[in-house]
């Protein structure tokens, strides 16, 4: 992306962007801020929001239910319908329903997961936050009673036999995030899995939600776009919305997140009568001029401009407080309670911050998870938005690196999850690009990873590490060596000789470059 100035005219941005392949990214053209009151800030995020991102590293998986609430369901019945012949078709075995972010691909898979007859037994799993193929494949394996092999290698195998063994519903949300900007797998094992279930099939079924799609035969896709304009209209009654509601929907092509969004604004804002006349009071009145302008390209671009747009308007009516609280707690990867986000916003108690989450839940800007304890996280869209509203968070990280500290479990450990704050306190040392205490926070678990067979985890892990210090040049940091060692123990560990053996070429090389005699021999 170029930003190209205007020495006649600064309040003129002209931006130009390429798309390759089936990408998502359309030409904005050029935006007359004065007119459209749409800065440079808010364009920049436009083109970011029309790509997928990956998580720097492997996350915590989501899994066992959705989670999601269907109170306000509306429509959808001719997509629900597909979905249902699909699942009853004895030759597909892959399902795909692709969205922009905010069209109601998670919802319409919630719907599916809890109503769908003919599968006894189901799993929903959330790898929004990069989870492991190998994190994946054991907890369905474990849920469907069957056999957990010891050797990661073996998982791909195993799961595929398993599903051919019965009639079993997996669902995978939010699998964008395991896939590279040109669509190929960031994490190892996926893409097997995926292309050995589509030559194999069986009763089974596959669906999967995702912005992107992967580069993948054997899909039956459903493109989902927004709710239809008497769908949309029955929402926003049902929200007690009041107005001109079917122009509304059809301005914003019935997206539902933005419908929900604008709903919530309202009725925050103006309670006793939430209509959407009420728009320019919050400065939303060129909202129609803006959407129904020929300079704005593309269906996709529309709505994402009314979701930056409206996101702006609901963020700048938040209380300090809640700006601060949304900023920082955006710095952790997954849903968090009331101490996770007083530790990264010190001095405020924990009861007037869970106080102020859930009223960030009712402008739709966090969705409440109740699962034994109330834990609040964003949806996709909004937290990609807080993000770049945040910029650089090195302090957050860093106090979230201390929080993680503080509550770390001690060996002996049973389980992944018995590590997890040291995988995460490695995510935001990377974050900060403290490379050196990364490595630091994984050598204190590499051992257990190892003897519990997580060799995916260590390949992901490791080779950021090399990848970086690969970049910068840092070829006498010991820990350098040691991370291109502990990368060939993991391949080789997986079975995969040939790229084990290259990087403990790499690590012999360099060790005899700096007369290291103990990592020659």
């Amino acid at each position: 992306m170029a930003e190209e100035p205007n020495p006649n005219h600064q309040e003129i941005i002209k931006l130009e962007g390429t798309a390759q392949d089936e990408s998502k990214l359309t030409q904005i053209g050029r935006v007359d801020a004065e007119n459209f009151h749409l800065n440079a800030q808010q364009v920049q995020f436009l083109v970011q929001l029309e790509s997928s991102t990956k998580e720097e590293s492997p996350g915590v998986l989501k899994a066992g239910n959705p989670g999601k609430s269907l109170a306000y369901w509306q429509g959808r019945k001719t997509e629900y319908t597909q979905i249902q012949q699909w699942l009853s078709d004895d030759n597909t075995f892959l399902i795909g329903i692709e969205g922009i972010g905010g069209t109601g691909k998670s919802t319409l898979a919630t719907k599916i997961y809890d109503e769908i007859a003919g599968f006894p037994k189901r799993f929903w799993a959330d790898v929004g936050n990069g989870a492991s193929f190998s994190d994946l494949a054991r907890q369905v394996l474990t849920e469907f009673d069957f056999y957990v092999p010891e050797q990661e290698a073996q998982l791909v195998e195993a799961l595929v036999k398993c599903l051919r063994s019965g009639q079993f519903l997996l669902i995978i949300d939010n699998l964008e995030s395991l896939l590279q900007p040109d669509r190929q797998w960031g994490s190892l094992f996926y893409g097997e899995f995926f292309q050995t279930w589509v030559e194999s099939g069986g009763n089974s079924k596959v669906l999967v939600t995702t912005r992107e799609r992967p580069e993948l035969k054997g899909f039956q896709w459903l493109p989902l776009k927004g709710l239809q304009v008497d769908e949309g209209v029955a929402l926003l009654t049902a929200l007690g919305i009041k107005g001109n509601l079917g122009e509304f929907v059809e301005l914003v092509d019935g997206h539902p997140l933005l419908l929900r969004l604008v709903a919530d604004l309202l009725k925050e804002e103006y309670s006793q009568d939430p209509d959407l006349g009420r728009l320019a009071d919050l400065g939303l009145g060129n909202l129609q001029q803006l959407l129904t302008d020929p300079q704005v390209v593309g269906i996709h671009r529309r709505e994402n401009v009314g979701m930056v747009l409206v996101l702006d308007a609901s963020f700048a009516r938040l209380s300090e407080l809640q700006k601060a609280l949304l900023l920082n707690i955006s710095v952790y990867r997954g849903a968090v309670d009331s101490t996770a986000a007083v530790a990264v916003l010190p001095g405020n108690a924990e009861l007037e911050i869970e106080t102020e989450l859930r009223n960030l839940v009712k402008r739709s800007l966090l969705v409440e998870k109740l699962n034994g304890k109330r834990r609040f996280g964003f949806q996709p869209v909004v937290l990609e938005y807080v993000r770049y509203k945040a910029g650089e968070q090195t302090e957050a990280h860093q106090r979230a690196i201390n929080y993680y500290r503080s509550i770390a479990k001690q060996p002996p450990w049973q389980t992944k999850d018995d590590v997890q704050e040291y995988l995460e306190i490695f995510h935001h040392c990377y974050q900060l690009q403290d490379y050196n205490s990364a490595f630091d926070s994984i050598e204190v678990c590499n051992e257990f990873l190892t003897l519990r067979g997580y060799y995916i985890d260590q390949v992901e892990l490791y080779g950021q590490l090399v990848s970086k210090w690969q970049e910068i040049g840092d070829r006498e940091n010991r820990k350098y060596i040691a991370s291109l060692t502990s990368l060939g123990n993991a391949y080789d560990s997986l079975g995969e000789y040939q790229r084990a053996i290259e990087f403990f070429q790499q690590s012999l090389e360099i060790s005899r470059e700096i007369g290291d005699r103990n990592g020659v021999g």
